[in-house]
């Protein structure tokens, strides 16, 4: 049977739409996505590198003009007018010294501060007589530690060896002032005086410290956007790392990171000898790329299965109508004449259906009218005609009891009699969802008088302040008597002495009714109060429990004018209960006769 099945499916319409559609747009498109991926993220990766390499050379470019700004800066030395006088800061100290002029702190002082404020990312500068004596001026008043030798004597010997040149000094932390430990990487040039000769060969008569902030690497390393396993490095000739955005490499030396997940690029600065190396982690820099492709390749399922969707769709429209007019016709073969055909083309398929339906209705009409109709009709009289027997029956006999009773003098159960017809009369009119409160208002008289009957006048009292405008609103039907009762059972009855309810009614400024209910009865405890109100917010009650009428009110007051309108309740102990009623105003509601 299951052989059956799969060979009428593969010689089936619907099958062969399907698999054309699928043969003809899904292979193609499956096709040119995996070329097109393939493509765009060989190129993408590309593009990415080299945007890093073009990076790291910028950064590169930005470390020559560091240093040779630097370098700049140390030569003011050899350009430094002194009042007037001299060309040269070297012949200015070389003749005070000479003389002894008193006038040589300050001039060192006036050059160390126009040094110290030529660059934004100087923080000390330090200028060094040759019998090791110095001055010193920093930006942030910074206290010098006496008991550090300054200079180093490794920078001693490097300027020495190199008495002309600028020398750099790798990054290292400020110990030489009292309380300071940031890092600083330091600069350095010998002043000798060249008073009478055009070379540099002459004495030494100081030399130049500054220390430079790591935030100058900072500004130059900013535009390289870096992931967060990304490393960057500047690296001297000894292979110390002079600045790198971890912290903890500086002063290290420089050790490569052995992975394969990792991309190692590399740029030297030909003016200083530094080489910048940039170690970029390929997860997090083709990231953005796998992302890229994850979307596309998201985008290419959707229209894959969008195809295929389509594919399914086209072919069951073509072969889902003769579907359904071959089951509706076995339904009509079997007796349902119940059955019709939903016409969805205008083409040949539809016109088919249109016949299908045609004949099918008009066996249908040629059965109603012959055998149907009769049948519902006389079932339909019938109904009625209970529906008449019922409450004139129940009228009639309660009419005839009270007018026994009055005949026998009794005229205070005749009374009791016409209250309870007139509540049966208001309770089982049907048809009506909703009634005027006035309505409402004549149903509540007719229930208190037999209350009033069965407890006496001197237990019960009822007091009704209501405003002739609002007496036209509708209310739900039966939806005041049921808090009433609760007021006289749960409220006042417990109570000794008379009891009286209050029902007041009131518009509010935004179009609502509110009716309130207050009984000076017994009242209820917090515990009790509370669960009232649970049981009106939806939980389910039992029989015993109480508080079914009104919750009854509030859920039909919640069906017909939504989740806003209801009941709220408030009580207290041996003082009385309060109930209001929210509903809008209206004057009629869709179905109401």
């Amino acid at each position: 049977m299951g052989k059956f099945n799969i060979s009428r499916w593969r010689n089936s319409i619907f099958a062969k739409f399907t698999f054309s559609f699928i043969l003809i747009g899904l292979i193609p498109l499956l096709v040119i996505s995996y070329i097109s991926l393939s493509t765009f993220s060989k190129y993408m990766e590309r593009y990415t590198v080299n945007n890093f390499e073009q990076m790291i050379l910028f950064a590169s470019n930005n470390m020559t003009d560091m240093y040779n700004k630097y370098n700049n800066i140390s030569k003011l030395m050899y350009s430094y007018g002194i009042l007037g006088k001299y060309g040269q800061l070297g012949e200015a100290i070389a003749a005070q010294v000479d003389m002894k002029d008193g006038r040589l702190e300050s001039t060192v002082d006036d050059f160390l501060r126009t040094v110290l404020y030529t660059d934004r990312y100087l923080e000390n500068v330090f200028f060094v007589f040759p019998d090791g004596t110095f001055q010193r001026l920093t930006k942030d008043s910074k206290v010098f530690d006496y008991r550090y030798h300054y200079p180093d004597p490794a920078w001693e010997a490097q300027l020495k060896q190199n008495r002309q040149a600028l020398a750099f000094f790798p990054t290292h932390p400020e110990q030489y002032h009292v309380g300071v430990n940031s890092q600083v990487m330091t600069f350095g040039r010998n002043l000798t005086n060249v008073l009478g000769t055009t070379a540099l060969d002459g004495p030494v008569v100081g030399t130049l410290y500054m220390d430079v902030s790591l935030s100058a690497f900072d500004e130059v390393f900013q535009r390289i956007v870096l992931n967060a396993n990304d490393i960057v490095y500047v690296v001297d000739a000894k292979g110390t790392v002079l600045y790198s955005n971890k912290r903890e490499l500086i002063g290290k030396a420089y050790v490569p990171i052995a992975s394969e997940e990792y991309l190692h690029i590399r740029q030297d600065a030909a003016e200083n000898g530094w080489t910048i190396i940039g170690e970029v982690y390929k997860e997090e820099m083709f990231q953005r790329i796998t992302q890229i492709m994850g979307m596309l390749l998201i985008v290419t399922v959707i229209c894959a299965v969008s195809l295929m969707l389509v594919a399914l769709w086209f072919s069951n429209r073509f072969s889902g109508p003769i579907r359904s007019i071959t089951k509706q016709m076995s339904k009509v073969e079997s007796g349902n004449f119940n059955s019709y055909v939903a016409v969805q083309s205008a083409d040949e398929i539809g016109l088919l259906a249109r016949g299908f339906n045609k004949m099918v209705e008009r066996l249908q009409n040629y059965i109603d009218e012959v055998y149907v109709a009769q049948i519902k009709q006389k079932q339909a009289e019938l109904n009625a005609l209970k529906s008449q027997i019922r409450p004139h029956y129940l009228y009639n006999t309660l009419e005839v009891i009270r007018m026994s009773a009055v005949a026998n003098d009794d005229h205070e159960v005749g009374e009791m009699i016409l209250s309870l017809s007139h509540q049966l009369k208001y309770v089982l009119d049907s048809g009506v969802e909703t009634v005027k409160l006035l309505e409402e208002k004549a149903n509540i008289d007719q229930y208190f008088r037999l209350m009033e009957f069965r407890y006496g006048e001197h237990r019960l009292a009822l007091d009704f302040r209501f405003d002739a405008e609002v007496l036209q609103y509708k209310v739900p039907k039966l939806s005041i008597q049921p808090i009433v009762e609760n007021a006289i059972y749960h409220g006042i009855m417990p109570k000794s002495g008379k009891g009286t309810i209050r029902i007041t009614a009131e518009k509010l400024a935004d179009d609502k009714l509110c009716i309130t209910i207050d009984d000076d009865g017994v009242g209820m405890s917090e515990e009790a109060l509370e669960r009232v109100r649970h049981k009106l917010t939806g939980s389910p009650v039992s029989e015993s429990s109480g508080g079914i009428g009104i919750k009854n009110v509030h859920e039909r007051i919640a069906a017909l004018y939504g989740a806003p309108y209801g009941i709220e309740m408030n009580s207290s102990l041996h003082i009385g209960t309060s109930v209001r009623m929210m509903i809008p105003i209206v004057k009629e509601v869709s179905g109401d006769a």
